[in-house]
């Protein structure tokens, strides 16, 4: 009797011991993701603009995020010296009437189409009647 209660009491230690040591590991495939919605914006985009004043042109913006988790930034947007900045919904932004240098308003609109492409039109006021509108493509 005392070598059963001896091999009973062996196997159960034993099996305890071993359910305890499994642990059950997240599959990546179905973990939430930790990365913000505005993420998919973040990075140096090369933009070809089309302006109905200076006609075609070509530079690169860098787009992150601003200290409003709400918004994200567009730093050397035409040539600005300070940033302007988009709210965003989604995949599609929104520029609210803002003044980045003195002297210009600017408010506009866009889509972030896939990860490498965003479509984007834009207005820059300088003036009462002064104002130049912008049809642009901005990739990776």
């Amino acid at each position: 009797m005392k070598k059963l209660f001896l091999f009973a009491s062996t196997a159960l230690l034993a099996s305890t011991l071993f359910l305890a040591s499994c642990s059950k590991t997240d599959d990546p495939a179905t973990s939430p993701s930790t990365a913000a919605p505005r993420d998919r914006f973040h990075g140096n985009w090369y933009i070809q603009e089309n302006s109905s004043v200076n006609g075609t042109s070509s530079y690169y913006v860098t787009i992150a995020d601003s200290t409003n988790a709400s918004y994200i930034s567009f730093g050397y947007l035409y040539g600005f010296t300070k940033k302007t900045y988009a709210t965003f919904n989604g995949n599609n932004f929104t520029f609210p009437s803002q003044q980045p240098n003195p002297g210009y308003i600017v408010t506009g609109s866009g889509r972030l189409s896939n990860s490498n492409r965003i479509d984007m039109t834009y207005i820059v006021w300088s003036g009462s009647s002064n104002y130049d509108t912008l049809k642009c493509v901005l990739t990776k």
